[in-house]
């Protein structure tokens, strides 16, 4: 690669790169049907419109998870989970309440988000918001957003400027007739 080669992916990548303050612009690229690494309130996450199917398959791809692999969804409100997911019962809405739990709901895993940021970004882009850990499929998550840059180059939009506290993944549950069942930990 000549200097001229570097220099523009050098601007590429940087021109995808938004702070975190800029809500407007990851609002827009997430309804552009961009992928984003964004800090979701455990870890690291890819996420896009939740809503737009080829939003999801590009996701997917850049990720290289499988179709058959879960996405959780991020939402603001019990009332977002009821309007995506439909009725759900009390024990489950005692589980959405806790913080870093995702909860299988109707088949979708959901999590309602207690992170201010997060929550301020959930209702600028106006859908639910995927969050998988920001890797390829199998590879440890990335740690910062600068290794994120790194690990996606192009392919996504990056934010930057958010550090993360809980640094774990969710806590998944599901509920069988009425016992709840731990799916990850």
């Amino acid at each position: 690669m000549n200097t001229t080669d570097a220099k523009q992916r050098k601007t590429t990548k940087n021109d995808r790169v938004l702070r975190h303050n800029d809500l407007t612009g990851i609002a827009a690229a997430v309804r552009a049907g961009e992928i984003i690494v964004y800090p979701t309130d455990t870890v690291w996450g890819l996420g896009c419109d939740a809503t737009n199917a080829a939003a999801v398959q590009k996701l997917r791809a850049t990720k290289g998870k499988p179709d058959t692999a879960p996405l959780i969804w991020l939402l603001p409100s019990l009332r977002a989970v009821q309007k995506y997911c439909g009725q759900f019962s009390s024990e489950a809405r005692k589980l959405l309440l806790k913080p870093h739990t995702t909860v299988v709901i109707n088949g979708q895993s959901v999590r309602v988000v207690r992170h201010g940021w997060v929550n301020r970004l959930l209702a600028r882009c106006g859908v639910p918001l995927v969050a998988t850990s920001a890797n390829r499929h199998g590879q440890p998550t990335v740690q910062t957003w600068r290794q994120a840059v790194a690990e996606f180059g192009d392919a996504v939009t990056v934010v930057r400027g958010r550090k993360i506290y809980h640094r774990a993944p969710s806590t998944v549950v599901t509920i069988k007739d009425g016992q709840t069942q731990i799916i990850r930990e």
